[in-house]
């Protein structure tokens, strides 16, 4: 996210429901929890996409479980981001399907469920934040960032050169001080 100068991270609330497993891959999104509009999303998702169900974080019900995430996982589908609640987190756990989501309900919805206002590959907004289509979704155990398509290759080689730099700056300073007694005491505190 620092490579992206602070932008694109979605809220702390959409959590990786799979620890250990990490989200990557290009949006493909779908509008609203319709089981229709989120199947015709995986249809168009290839090998190595995240399918982006944009559910308008609703808590009540989930619009997403262990039987489409074996189905999507078996036509080599990364992974998916729902803003909103998912089922069956065991067995999600179990294929090591990577999952964000805002949390988990058995209650899922009655269908059709919003069809009428519904997309297909349109940009959608999640925690202020605009994704469209093809964009790179990234998330793990620390959050979710949304990296503009546009934007990937710059954001990769900045965070190359800052992990590059940062671990020079910090194997060059093990085991030293850093300093920070002497500069808050420089500029007032009062060390005991």
């Amino acid at each position: 996210m620092d490579a992206l100068g602070k932008t694109g991270a979605l809220s702390y609330c959409l959590r990786l429901q799979t620890p250990g497993q990490v989200l990557c891959g290009s949006a493909v999104t779908a509008l609203g929890p319709d089981v229709t509009v989120r199947r015709a999303a995986i249809d168009l998702a290839l090998p190595g996409d995240v399918v982006v169900v944009a559910a308008g974080g609703n808590k009540e019900r989930s619009c997403f479980g262990g039987v489409t995430a074996a189905h999507m996982q078996s036509r080599g589908i990364a992974g998916v981001l729902v803003d909103g609640m998912v089922r069956d987190v065991a067995e999600l756990r179990h294929i090591a399907f990577p999952t964000v989501a805002r949390g988990t309900t058995p209650l899922n919805y009655d269908y059709p469920a919003g069809r009428e206002a519904g997309g297909v590959n349109v940009p959608v907004d999640i925690d202020n934040v605009r994704i469209t289509p093809g964009d790179v979704v990234v998330g793990d155990e620390d959050g979710t960032v949304i990296v503009p398509r546009d934007q990937v290759a710059a954001v990769i080689a900045t965070a190359h050169a800052s992990m590059s730099a940062e671990a020079e700056k910090w194997w060059a300073r093990r085991g030293q001080s850093l300093g920070a007694v002497q500069q808050l005491a420089n500029s007032g505190y009062k060390i005991i």
